[in-house]
């Protein structure tokens, strides 16, 4: 089967879902690619231009569209189910896919009434992660992602960093820099909320550092149990207090790393479902 992995080039999706994905499934990587002849299927990652999506169809190859994250961000975030569901179907409408690759299953199960294959694939952990070495004391908690989505959380983080004597970073350079990392987004939309995918968990656990994170289907529904969850600033300090211990970050790192998704787990799941597919 020779696949094409396509998409416009972003900080997010496309180096997880398009570069190391597509290249670990086999298949040729290309931005917003100019040649499409020849190729049994093309995999259009997040939001797809519209010359590409002629291209494809001239040639007649058939589109299997990875929806991960393409609502419009920041104020998708926002909207009802209603808004939603009329985005995603106009989109299907547009692209056309002959089947759908969906970040959760729960985005997967707002797809199934397209009437094409749907398959809900996990983000898989970031390769090469280095592996937390759990200090003894808890002195740096951090954030990883844009700072624009953490909202009315970045005040009830530094509050409950200040009383700890911790320090909240944004952007570490390396995960395991942090002693706890947290996954909370000031996002309560629908979207936000079931089609948002779980990487920041994803390489949590991948990583073996201690997380706390936001109620989001993407994390509920690849939970390994050693999660803390928050919804409020109270819940915060519960969590925070629960992961200050070393014994408790320790006991966590060792669920994390027995449960994660490394991307040849992932790979190997989404290659059987592509193989399987008859157009």
């Amino acid at each position: 089967m020779k696949l094409l992995v396509t998409g416009r080039p972003t900080k997010g999706s496309w180096p997880i879902r398009g570069v190391q994905l597509g290249n670990a499934i086999g298949a040729h990587v290309e931005e917003n690619a100019n040649s499409v002849k020849g190729y049994d299927a093309a995999i259009i990652v997040k939001r797809p231009r519209a010359d590409l999506l002629e291209r494809l169809r001239q040639r007649g190859v058939p589109v299997i569209w990875d929806i991960v994250d393409a609502w419009p961000q920041p104020e998708g975030n926002t909207w009802y189910k209603d808004q939603c569901e009329a985005w995603l179907r106009n989109e299907v409408e547009t692209v056309k896919p002959k089947a759908i690759v969906a970040a959760t299953e729960a985005m997967a199960e707002d797809c199934k009434s397209f009437g094409v294959p749907v398959f809900s694939l996990p983000h898989h952990a970031r390769p090469g992660l280095k592996i937390n070495p759990i200090r003894e004391h808890v002195q740096t908690v951090g954030y990883e992602g844009g700072p624009q989505y953490l909202g009315w959380w970045q005040g009830a983080i530094e509050r409950a960093c200040a009383a700890r004597g911790w320090r909240f970073v944004v952007n570490p350079e390396h995960l395991a820099d942090l002693d706890i990392v947290l996954a909370l987004r000031h996002c309560q939309g629908y979207a936000a909320t079931r089609w948002k995918s779980g990487v920041k968990l994803a390489n949590a656990q991948g990583s073996g550092t201690p997380c706390v994170v936001n109620r989001e289907c993407g994390y509920l529904e690849t939970r390994s149990g050693g999660e803390r969850w928050a919804t409020d600033e109270n819940e915060l300090r519960q969590a925070l207090d629960y992961l200050t211990p070393h014994a408790a970050r320790k006991l966590v790192q060792r669920t994390f790393l027995d449960h994660t998704l490394p991307l040849e787990i992932i790979a190997a799941r989404y290659l059987k479902w592509l193989r399987a597919l008859n157009f």
